[in-house]
């Protein structure tokens, strides 16, 4: 079958698409309401971003933590949950507010997720028609809309706008021109500092495709040295996630290894086959919202039973292995499949199964978008078919923005009583110290107050949180030992009349310091030298790596 464009024009195209997507991103914007109601994750997230920006307005960046949360306590969440992709919108809303900043960066990531997706598909077919097909559906597919607004889930809703880029990379290293390795490690390194387990599963997906696609490499061994090498430079650029996380590994354990996700508790969250099949037909109906496929992609993948033979091969032969790799990856989201046994078990970490619609619909938009394109034989069809989804796309947008609406201004009222700090403080638990006891009633009950050993001799007075600051007097008769209302982390510093003294963690998990003498105490998080390297050597890499960029396409041009 010959090449048919949508028209002839390929710049033309984009502008088209373009247009579509910054239209739809815009609807989207405007249907779900700039006043966030709060998904599942959103107080956890929104407090991250509110200790960025705070980080950054007091210079305590790169090495700060939140020192409001879990009720003063501290939460080191950034060593654990990566901010780096944060944080050119937490400066924008220094510089202007924070609601704003949050629209910003969720359109912002809407329309670069279309974007990228559009070039990834468009190298992969040579088709703007296929290309703006997929992106469109796979950047406004139900389920990416549940996360980024339902669930609020920002890690992994943001890994969907990254997802295309690192399969471009891949592509380049299987097919392409090897020497643009350079795809993949930017890809990985933003998958990485976004959301680590769409990472691990990631991965995962690269080591299915790189085992079907194995003969190329073989046949030209550069290509697995460039796999390596964009291996090597990924980790290099994620220093500054990757370091830091691994010290305070190293240095403590945590509520997320103490009480591990088990591969039968991972099985429970897996979803029924109705459910699986009721998320297939669903899109255009109101109410509550589980995570699903959606009825707009399900109906182009019927369309290759009347394809047959049509179509170069190749392409074709792509088409079919994203099918059929999505819907491989449908058995372990059912309750059909074995967690408990191995190799599944290996991946109870991902804690829920349905997080794989992420490439059930990455690859399913690939293979619907060309199988739509080899059904539409003339222009007008095409063009009637493009339209047609454009319309089907933004009723999906309308009507889940209502259920959206609906559901989380009843669960508001419903939950009046409970504030971001008690949503914060029970949703985001996996980072505290595993000796600290559960946090309700042990945090509650325990306050400020500062513990100590020797109780008719030892007297604290002028306690007071000055922001990261933990300050007070001690009046002691004999050497004692202090436990700080401060959760610990690996970076706390503490001194007596400005005199540096030992930080240690005490049996519960808190900030303890030995005094033997009377005077004024000031704690805070300082951070560590691990942190502030690990930061600049990220800078430094990503510096490197543009420049190397830039010459080899000086080179290419000469």
């Amino acid at each position: 079958m010959g090449r048919l464009h949508f028209i002839s024009d390929e710049k033309y195209n984009f502008r088209i698409f373009l247009f579509v997507l910054l239209s739809l991103s815009l609807l989207t914007s405007i249907v779900y309401g700039s006043q966030l109601l709060g998904g599942d994750d959103y107080y956890f997230h929104n407090a991250r971003f509110e200790a960025l920006m705070q980080g950054l307005k007091d210079g305590t960046f790169p090495s700060y933590i939140d020192y409001k949360g879990v009720y003063g306590y501290g939460y080191l969440t950034k060593v654990f949950y990566s901010d780096f992709i944060l944080i050119p919108f937490a400066l924008i809303a220094n510089w202007t507010s924070k609601l704003f900043a949050y629209q910003l960066l969720l359109f912002s990531m809407t329309v670069l997720c279309g974007i990228f997706m559009y070039n990834f598909v468009h190298k992969v077919y040579k088709s703007s028609y296929t290309a703006s097909v997929s992106a469109l559906l796979y950047t406004f597919s139900l389920y990416r809309l549940c996360d980024l607004y339902h669930r609020a889930a920002w890690g992994e809703a943001f890994s969907f706008t990254f997802l295309p880029l690192v399969f471009l990379g891949l592509y380049y290293i299987i097919k392409g021109d090897y020497r643009k390795w350079y795809v993949i490690t930017i890809g990985f390194s933003l998958m990485i500092m976004t959301h680590a387990l769409s990472s691990f599963l990631l991965f995962a997906t690269i080591g299915i495709i790189l085992i079907l696609y194995c003969k190329n490499l073989f046949k030209e061994p550069k290509r697995i040295y460039y796999l390596i090498l964009s291996g090597m430079v990924t980790l290099v650029i994620c220093c500054y996630y990757l370091l830091p996380f691994f010290e305070q590994l190293l240095s403590d354990t945590f509520y997320f290894q103490k009480f591990k996700w088990s591969p039968y508790a991972t099985g429970l969250r897996s979803q029924e086959t109705s459910v699986i099949l009721n998320g297939m037909i669903s899109g255009f109906t109101s109410g509550s919202k589980l995570p699903g496929i959606g009825l707009l992609i399900m109906l182009l993948l019927p369309l290759r039973f009347f394809i047959g033979n049509k179509g170069e091969a190749k392409y074709l032969k792509i088409a079919d292995w994203a099918a059929c790799i999505g819907v491989l990856y449908l058995i372990p989201i059912s309750n059909l499949a074995p967690w408990e046994h191995r190799p599944l078990a290996y991946f109870s970490v991902i804690q829920f199964p349905w997080r794989l619609y992420e490439f059930v619909i990455f690859f399913f938009t690939i293979a619907g978008g060309y199988y739509l394109y080899l059904i539409c034989k003339t222009r007008n069809a095409k063009i009637l078919l493009f339209t047609l989804i454009m319309i089907l796309t933004s009723v999906v947008i309308i009507i889940d923005s209502l259920s959206y609406k609906d559901t989380k201004l009843r669960d508001h009222l419903a939950d009046k009583e409970l504030n971001e700090q008690t949503h914060y403080l029970f949703s985001g638990m996996e980072y505290f110290p595993s000796r600290m006891p559960y946090p309700d009633p042990f945090i509650l009950n325990r306050r400020d107050s500062v513990f100590y050993n020797k109780q008719d001799e030892t007297f604290i007075s002028g306690f007071v949180r000055n922001r990261n600051i933990t300050e007070f007097n001690v009046n002691i008769s004999f050497p004692d030992s202090l436990e700080l209302p401060l959760i610990y982390y690996k970076g706390y510093a503490a001194t007596i009349d400005a005199k540096s003294i030992s930080v240690e963690e005490s049996n519960h998990g808190l900030v303890q310091i030995p005094v033997d003498r009377s005077g004024s105490v000031k704690v805070y998080y300082k951070g560590t030298i691990v942190q502030k390297v690990s930061w600049y050597i990220t800078i430094v890499s990503i510096f490197v790596l543009c420049v190397h960029i830039f010459v080899q396409k000086k080179r290419k041009q000469s």
